[in-house]
């Protein structure tokens, strides 16, 4: 196995790193301003509901992305760190990695819209569970074009 772009696999690796711990917020990082102020907030309000109840909370302050982002960001950071291994298996055909995260994207808007109707209560857990598999399954998609066996 041989890695294609290993300067941009690094530097993708560094900015989601990057990314993961600005979503977990000013509570990471002990801020004592209040937390819709917090920049880490701001950078992500367009992108996040950021509804607190929604959140998981580090040193009283809830995290600047909802449980679901948390999970879509930590999952896709996770995917790409597991990249090298998941290029080993041989998953590189588009149209199956494309049906998984159908799939994946399928089993979140239908865990969200249950939870809208009322047909269940889902969970922090499992808001985050969902959006990590969502994550993950999004970093499948770069698999072929970061490694290639010879």
């Amino acid at each position: 196995m041989q890695i294609r772009q290993p300067i941009l696999y690094v530097a993708i690796l560094v900015l989601v790193i990057v990314v993961v711990l600005v979503a977990i917020g000013g509570g990471l990082f002990s801020q004592s301003s209040p937390w819709p102020m917090q920049w880490q907030h701001r950078t992500f309000y367009g992108l996040c509901h950021q509804i607190a109840d929604r959140s998981f909370w580090i040193n009283g302050q809830p995290m600047a992305v909802c449980s679901r982002c948390i999970g879509i960001y930590s999952g896709f950071a996770m995917g790409w760190v597991l990249l090298p291994v998941i290029s080993l298996t041989g998953i590189k055909r588009m149209a199956s990695i494309k049906k998984i995260v159908v799939v994946v994207l399928l089993f979140n808007i239908i865990d969200a819209a249950g939870n809208f109707f009322g047909l269940w209560q889902n969970t922090l857990v499992s808001r985050t569970v969902l959006g990590g598999l969502l994550g993950s399954s999004a970093a499948l998609i770069f698999v072929g074009d970061f490694f290639h066996h010879n």
